[in-house]
């Protein structure tokens, strides 16, 4: 087959073979670009069984659009031989990267927020994979992850639980991988998505450990393992891992799918929770380096104890072992499996670990985690810890509200005092006639009389000058002067309160370079959109927002002798990338236009991340997600203010100034720059890259943003 031509994709080399077929590394001839062509073997062609199961694969993934999903291209038929042309990605697989040890604890998070985030997604189209495994997971050289194989998926019926499984089984066989099954699957029970989810928690714990949760010379006693043990506490082999990530691992290996998460969904939602608690904790901007788990060895075989017996596993309360565990590292398949999209799926590891058993007893239910008196002591005082935290935050923003009423209400009635004695002041030059006018001065004598009174009794001077009261005006003016400094006391007292509840961000270069990665700062965000969500239960329409603007810049010229097809791929993928910078930054309302896309944000910190993300990024997706002739370039403007918001509309039904704003400093912006008001400058906590300008639009300040040059 190498050198051969299919459609218009020409096979360069063999990359990978499972039991389905074999995969080949190609070339897109008409865009240019790798693609990775599966071909159902020659002698499956003829088994309904087989050819349904690829068949199903192409249709399954082509109807899920997500970054961690692979892209399917096409499928097809040429001289009797089905293939699948998809996405090819250049990387390892998680399995591979795991032969070193467990991740670092801030890349398990994100990687386990963006597979939680795929499988949401497959949820609700009704997809359920059945085969989520380390193995079927990739790895590029930019850390993004792919899920790949879909070659067991099925549909689920949402509207009356789940379609029976008529898939389940090759030759009486059930499919899948024996480690990574739930225990539902395991038994050929019904399936529905909380079996991915189970899957998964295997993944993760995987990742969190350098082990799997369940392991064994043969597929009966992982099987048993599966089925009546529970897992070793994740925290007893890694330290490093935070109680809220042991827990939520724990809970997706619950045995009883009714005590796993409800959906993926759930399960982001945690993980996201989590991911702040551990930057609380530990107060990083990067990547914690924890260290390596000693890894299973060949020499541990030859001392391992004799391998555990099917009654010996079958026990009345799940509790571990009391004697040493031999298992083997890789997980043992009951049938061959497709290989993956982009490489060959590496041979299982063939060495055993002697893994030491835990004398402590588990006397609860599988789900809990032990933990000793060293453990409980260090808990507690973690969480005293963590509540007079929250106190401190829960009395500072009440204080912070109260101290600005105040001082708005201040100069509001130093303002109408100030304009009061002033009027008072030449009301004698002034000859007004008409009764509603004498209403009017009989108004500014009731406000401004008794002040004039009360300072004529301190100053015993005449200072009248013809008709003028002199006076008048010097109290006018020391009314005035009293508002002002009162005000600015009162703004800095507040910026004083705020002051603790801000995180240390460090200056150096480092930092703004993570910052324009798209990195999330968790605790900053969540005390900024905790100070949105006060706002809005002040005003249920009127929401304080950011406003980000951006456009394609010659997106018309873009396409001027380029294949259609290849069009609107490119355009397609670029819509995935921007959905992905919004849904990672937490953007609150989208709007697509024709000719670009406003968005908005519950800070302007967020929509600060969310253009240096997407500037930084272009580099990486002109490179390696599409092959247009011409690349990507933008412009992107910000705005900030307070806009009339009812939550039952949508955005582009909103017009307001602020929107406005936003959309003029995208349209003035250099190419691959953003440009925001000085007010959102202002407001900005991470100030870092900005750099003024003499340039206006619609009277505002201009700052600007350059991503750093490599």
């Amino acid at each position: 087959m190498i050198g051969e031509t299919i459609s218009h994709f020409q096979i360069k080399a063999k990359i990978g073979q499972g039991g389905m077929g074999v995969v080949y590394r190609g070339v897109d001839t008409d865009l240019d670009r790798p693609v990775a062509i599966k071909i159902l073997d020659p002698s499956n062609q003829k088994n309904e069984e087989t050819t349904a199961r690829f068949l199903r694969e192409a249709k399954t993934a082509s109807k899920l659009q997500h970054p961690a999903i692979t892209t399917i291209y096409e499928f097809g038929v040429k001289d009797d031989l089905r293939y699948i042309v998809m996405e090819f990605i250049e990387g390892k697989t998680l399995k591979q990267t795991l032969q070193s040890g467990p991740l670092p604890v801030k890349q398990i998070i994100e990687i386990a927020i963006t597979l939680a985030d795929a499988l949401s997604l497959a949820g609700e189209k009704g997809i359920i994979h059945r085969d989520i495994k380390s193995e079927n997971i990739m790895l590029d050289g930019r850390g993004q992850v792919k899920i790949l194989d879909f070659g067991l998926a099925k549909m689920a019926d949402l509207g009356d639980g789940v379609k029976t499984d008529t898939f389940k089984t090759v030759g009486g066989l059930v499919l899948g991988t024996v480690s990574y099954m739930s225990p539902e699957q395991a038994l050929g029970a019904v399936l529905d998505m909380r079996t991915d989810l189970y899957s998964l928690g295997v993944v993760f714990y995987e990742m969190a450990t350098g082990n799997l949760p369940f392991t064994g010379q043969t597929q009966s006693i992982v099987l048993a393992k599966i089925l009546n043990q529970a897992p070793k506490a994740v925290r007893d082999l890694n330290q490093e891992i935070s109680q809220p990530l042991e827990k939520i691992i724990h809970r997706c290996l619950e045995k009883d799918r009714e005590n796993r998460y409800p959906d993926a969904t759930a399960l982001v939602t945690d993980l996201r929770a989590a991911r702040s608690e551990f930057e609380r904790s530990r107060d990083w901007a990067g990547t914690v380096v924890m260290s390596p788990i000693s890894r299973p060895t060949q020499q541990a075989s030859s001392t391992s104890s004799a391998p555990d017996t099917l009654q010996d596993l079958i026990v009345a309360a799940p509790r571990p072992n009391s004697g040493s565990e031999a298992g083997v590292s890789s997980s043992p398949t009951l049938i061959s499996n497709s290989p993956g999209a982009a490489i060959s799926t590496p041979p299982p590891s063939s060495g055993v670990s002697n893994i030491p058993s835990d004398p402590r007893p588990i006397t609860s239910s599988p789900g809990n985690i032990p933990s000793d008196a060293g453990s409980q002591t260090d808990s507690g005082a973690k969480k005293k810890t963590e509540q007079a935290a929250s106190v401190g935050k829960a009395w500072r923003l009440p204080l912070i509200y109260l101290i600005r009423l105040t001082r708005k209400t201040i100069s509001s009635v130093g303002l109408i005092y100030s304009l009061a004695l002033v009027a008072l002041f030449f009301l004698p030059a002034l000859r007004l006639q008409g009764s509603g006018v004498e209403q009017v001065v009989g108004w500014i004598h009731w406000l401004a009389d008794p002040l004039v009174a009360l300072a004529t009794g301190f100053i015993d001077i005449n200072l009248t000058f013809q008709r003028f009261n002199v006076l008048i005006l010097i109290l006018a003016l020391a009314i005035y002067f009293v508002k002002m400094f009162t005000s600015g006391r009162m703004e800095w007292m507040e910026g004083e309160i705020r002051r603790p509840m801000m995180p240390k961000l460090p200056s150096s270069s480092a930092a703004a370079a993570s910052a324009a990665a798209g990195a999330q700062r968790a605790t900053r965000m969540t005390l900024l959109r905790e100070y949105a969500v006060a706002k809005q239960i002040l005003s249920s329409v009127k929401k304080d927002l950011a406003f980000l603007a951006i456009d394609v810049i010659g997106s018309t010229k873009m396409k001027v002798g380029e294949d259609k097809l290849a069009i609107e791929h490119a355009f397609a993928e670029y819509k995935k990338f921007l959905e992905r910078v919004f849904r990672e930054n937490q953007a609150y309302r989208v709007s697509w236009t024709p000719d670009g896309v406003m968005s908005c944000f519950l800070s302007a910190e967020e929509a600060s991340c969310a253009a240096k993300a997407l500037l930084v990024g272009l580099d990486w997706f002109n490179k390696d997600v599409h092959h247009l002739k011409t690349g990507f370039h933008v412009r992107t403007g910000m705005n900030v203010g307070e806009v009339n918001f009812p939550d039952d509309k949508a955005l582009e039904e909103i017009s307001d100034e602020v929107i406005d704003v936003a959309g003029h400093m995208q349209k003035y912006a250099d190419g691959d720059t953003l440009w925001i008001s000085e007010d959102a400058f202002n407001r900005l906590i991470d100030r870092s890259g900005y750099t003024p300008t003499d340039k206006q639009v619609d009277n505002r300040k201009v700052y600007v943003w350059r991503k750093p040059s490599n």
